[in-house]
């Protein structure tokens, strides 16, 4: 299961969110409300599973990444979508991933991120894109030699073009023309470690006071400027490993019986709660 270090400075500031979508790419059989469409003008291979004989991971085991090729299509034109799940978004929530390419690559890749702005999950056709219409991040749209990054690099995309919150997704479009076993585009992308966050409104203040660290003894520090409600911790599979009442602004719990790795945390604040990530050494 893969491990992602977060390094916490003892009282840090962190960012207002709440997480919405957090995938690894650990093991692709096993993606639950994710969609595939293949609508290239010969589709063929769809996502698999990464290859670390063409570069390893952003993090986590050598494999656990999320790979696109050339084999997308036996034609020459690639259009491949990977539709995340559908959650509520509204403007400003925000998507994080790492993306690459071989180095050296002399097949130029190209992935755009889109959303579906109304939520009707119209699927795309070979000549029409649904309803995922809203073009929000475009990586190497020239199709230039070189414009794919050919190491690891964190891909930031802010929701817009939603009229309010929405229950809707976004989406990887892998689009190359004059791809394919014969073109002259098209070589092979990662995608690894996608987060979805939200953006707190002005009625969640009350965690912007929020801090966290983990000490050397395995403890779970929390602080807060107002008395805090609760902590439910999961592990990285879903799984609830720990709940606890709180009723101070400032907090311990004890980690030292847990398994190393990675876990979240929600605490809830005045009603409102957020999700960190916390790492059990």
């Amino acid at each position: 299961m893969k491990k992602i270090t977060l390094l916490v400075a003892l009282m840090a500031t962190i960012s207002m969110n709440a997480q919405l979508i957090f995938e690894g790419f650990d093991d692709i059989t096993s993606l639950v409300d994710y969609t595939v469409y293949n609508v290239s003008d010969s589709p063929n291979t769809d996502i698999f599973q990464g290859n670390d004989t063409v570069f390893p991971s952003h993090a986590g085991a050598s494999t656990a990444y999320l790979g696109m090729n050339f084999n997308a299509t036996a034609g020459s034109t690639i259009d491949l979508y990977l539709v995340l799940p559908a959650v509520e978004l509204e403007n400003g929530d925000v998507m994080t991933f790492w993306t690459r390419t071989g180095e050296g690559s002399t097949f130029p890749d190209r992935l755009e991120v889109v959303l579906d702005p109304d939520g009707s999950a119209t699927p795309p056709t070979s000549t029409d894109p649904g309803s995922y219409t809203e073009l929000l991040l475009e990586i190497n749209p020239t199709l230039a030699t070189g414009g794919y990054p050919e190491a690891w690099e964190l891909q930031t995309v802010t929701v817009a073009g939603l009229s309010g919150p929405t229950t809707t997704s976004l989406a990887f479009r892998y689009w190359v023309t004059d791809a394919g076993p014969s073109g002259s585009n098209s070589n092979y992308i990662g995608i690894d470690t996608l987060e979805v966050n939200e953006t707190l409104g002005v009625d969640e203040t009350a965690l912007d006071s929020f801090r966290y660290f983990v000490d050397s003894n395995n403890q779970l520090n929390l602080a807060a400027a107002t008395a805090m409600e609760s902590i439910v911790l999961h592990n990285v599979l879903g799984q609830q490993v720990a709940s606890q009442r709180l009723t101070s602004n400032s907090e311990v719990l004890d980690l030292s019986g847990f398994n190393t790795g990675m876990y979240l945390a929600t605490v809830t604040i005045d009603g409102n709660s957020k999700t960190v990530k916390i790492i059990k050494k």
